[in-house]
């Protein structure tokens, strides 16, 4: 248990200074337990400032790892490791616990507490009744509800404890956070849609947008480093997805041209971003300031992936989201495609409409189209945008619809697609494509 200590005061230190998100650090860890280090580190920033005064009240050191056996101690109410410093902050432990006490009263440096949000994977069980009674069984004493804008999303109070709840382990539910959910609900893909998730791992959003299909169609799910594409494949495996292909490679080699993705309808471009949005990420901001180079670099890697979605010649509908709150990682991606010929081809929809946040409209009017969530929604930082292709236009004299005579050719924004116009018992014309 020494060595997840130590692993978890060395990520802590590398967020504080800057040189990494909570997330990408604890998915890269050589450490097996990264879903034990990923709480412990998220828990220690969410009290980091109590932690520090208390450490420096009690004339401890205040360093990371003495700050994660503080969070432990005082939090969690135990150590599991042996050595020294265990040995004095056990005989302190009257002190601290009155320290903690007092500091918690007074200090307002600290995170707000987020509910935490539990799918209910329709892969895995037909009966998503049985679930919820299966989970007041196991949490008797805790109040949960449903989500309003998430069908089979469910809230619960943030210290809820899942770890050894057999329907999280067995895959029943996955733990996903509210924003994290829009991104499938926005592209809404059918029953037996092809759909090309761009940027797929861990895989949570795929899940989610193979349980909308109800396990039919395909979604490729694409991505290009090795340990993530692993964990991806686990999670499939894991979650009973069978009508997902994963695919080891990078999202802009794929050619939309070829013919393994020619009917591909539906894709979900959720890139690497700078996680301004996650809640750490937000608290992590104050000891630092922005790296504007960083976050410009990764907006051009972004409009090159969103492009790229929008090139794919029978794609009818992608999203674009990320858990940033800069503007130059969302308004401005979105803006830049748009104005460099998407608009030609695509348009913004207005979607999740009951959704009160929208975009930043002094970026361009449009963007109130866009969706935005803060911590006042209850749910991390996220932005999400959604086009659809535009509607078919007629190239001819007058409108086919009052019986004008029409061209038997027309095009398609700029695919340049061939059709004719067929006579059909209800309506005057109907499109076939040639």
């Amino acid at each position: 248990m020494s060595l997840l200590y130590k692993e978890c005061a060395r990520i802590l230190s590398l967020v504080v200074a800057g040189k990494g998100s909570v997330k990408s650090l604890c998915l890269n860890t050589k450490n097996k337990a990264k879903t034990k280090v990923y709480a412990i580190v998220f828990n220690v920033l969410q009290n980091y400032a109590i932690l520090k005064k208390v450490a420096k009240s009690a004339n401890l050191e205040t360093n990371h790892f003495t700050l994660v056996h503080l969070y432990e101690l005082l939090f969690r109410g135990g150590l599991q490791t042996g050595g020294p410093l265990k040995a004095k902050l056990l005989k302190l432990r009257p002190q601290l616990e009155k320290l903690k006490a007092q500091f918690e009263d007074t200090t307002t440096e600290k995170f707000k507490r987020l509910p935490l949000y539990v799918r209910i994977n329709t892969l895995k069980t037909s009966n998503p009744v049985e679930v919820v009674e299966g989970l007041k069984l196991h949490f008797p004493n805790v109040e949960f509800e449903g989500d309003p804008h998430v069908n089979f999303l469910l809230k619960f109070p943030p210290t809820t404890n899942f770890s050894k709840c057999p329907l999280y382990v067995g895959g029943s539910v996955i733990l996903q956070d509210k924003a994290s959910c829009l991104p499938a609900v926005a592209l809404n893909p059918p029953r037996d849609s092809v759909v090309l998730d761009a940027c797929s791992a861990p895989g949570n959003k795929t899940l989610h947008l193979s349980a909308l299909m109800e396990n039919t169609g395909t979604v490729y799910a694409v991505e290009r480093d090795s340990k993530r594409f692993m964990r991806l494949k686990r999670n499939i495996f894991q979650h009973g997805a069978t009508n997902i292909t994963p695919v080891r490679g990078d999202f802009l080699g794929i050619s939309p041209e070829d013919p393994a993705y020619r009917d591909v309808s539906h894709i979900l471009v959720d890139p690497s971003c700078s996680g301004s949005g996650m809640v750490t990420e937000n608290f992590v901001s104050n000891f630092k300031p922005v790296d504007e180079s960083s976050v410009a670099a990764l907006a051009d890697l972004q409009k090159r992936l969103l492009s790229h979605a929008l090139s794919f010649p029978h794609a009818q509908r992608v999203v674009y989201s990320t858990c940033s709150v800069h503007v130059t990682e969302n308004e401005h991606v979105v803006q830049h495609v748009l104005q460099s010929g998407a608009q030609d081809t695509w348009e913004l929809v207005h979607v999740i409409p009951d959704w009160k946040r929208r975009g930043d409209t002094s970026v361009f009017s449009d963007a109130s189209k866009c969706v935005r969530c803060t911590n006042e929604d209850e749910t991390n930082g996220f932005f999400l945008a959604c086009f659809r292709r535009k509607q078919i236009k007629l190239v001819g004299d007058r409108d086919f619809l009052n019986g004008a005579k029409v061209q038997d050719v027309f095009s398609v924004g700029h695919l340049n697609m061939r059709f004719k116009l067929k006579y059909h018992y209800k309506y005057p014309y109907k499109f076939i494509k040639l």
